[in-house]
């Protein structure tokens, strides 16, 4: 477990978050560390009152019941849980890779709008809508704009999922570690082609593409909400690794 900000006075106790804060508007930070005590969360408190910080993040392992109780004591709200999944490429791309009608290509500037307007409307079990303090629209705009860092972004790529000349869905790929271990950020599939097994003909679209860079794992990071895709990654042979709890706390009554 990563140490907490009360274990090194060096530490600052959170982190700024830049394309959080500019995005919604107003300050926001993430306890840096992986654990919370009383210390470091009275350390925190202090930290962002005196940066104006309106909103704080905070991910802790589900097993640690000490953070979990200072976190609940401190006015943190449970917003989510993630679920981190691994497996190697060895194999991977070996089986059933969904439907050959598919394509997967890198995005070009025409794809954007399409890109974007999916985007918009296909993440809204996410923690920023559970929470309920984030104005909707900014939402939707975050994952619009997420897209569109994934087109700009040299170390990311948007890949887009095209049946007969349409798309159909995308895929922002996240930059490959320095492990060499590669990161699905975003995946979305149009609302009229759902059910057709083109979700999964995406990811190994990701996985070609992530492969031919080098990659020699893939880690998924997925909501505990987004069922489809931890079914998808069990089958797949994906191993979880980790479980954590994203929590939220809100200053000035949010």
């Amino acid at each position: 477990m990563m140490a907490d900000a009360s274990d090194d006075p060096t530490i600052p106790p959170c982190e700024l978050l830049e394309w959080d804060s500019d995005h919604f508007g107003f300050p926001i930070a993430e306890v840096t560390g992986g654990a919370l005590t009383k210390e470091s969360a009275e350390a925190a408190d202090e930290w962002c009152r005196e940066g104006g910080i309106r909103c704080l993040y905070f991910c802790g392992d589900t097993g640690d019941a000490a953070s979990a109780r200072v976190a609940a004591v401190h006015g943190f709200r449970v917003v989510d849980v993630r679920i981190i999944s691994r497996r190697p490429y060895e194999g991977l791309l070996e089986l059933p890779s969904g439907p050959e009608e598919l394509t997967v290509r890198e995005a070009t500037e025409t794809d954007l709008e399409f890109a974007r307007d999916l985007a918009g409307r296909s993440h809204r079990t996410s923690r920023f809508y559970f929470d309920g303090n984030f104005p909707p629209d900014r939402c939707d705009a975050l994952y619009a704009a997420w897209v569109e860092r994934g087109h700009r972004d040299p170390e990311r790529r948007l890949l887009i999922g095209v049946v007969e000349d349409e798309p159909v869905g995308y895929f922002v790929c996240g930059p490959l570690g320095p492990d060499r271990e590669a990161h699905g950020e975003l995946v979305a599939v149009h609302e009229r082609h759902r059910g057709n097994g083109y979700g999964r003909a995406l990811h190994f679209g990701e996985y070609r593409e992530l492969a031919a860079r080098g990659a020699l794992t893939q880690r998924a990071t997925m909501s505990i909400r987004a069922l489809a895709n931890i079914r998808l990654h069990e089958q797949l042979g994906f191993r979880t690794d980790e479980i954590q709890l994203w929590h939220h706390k809100w200053y000035d009554g949010g």
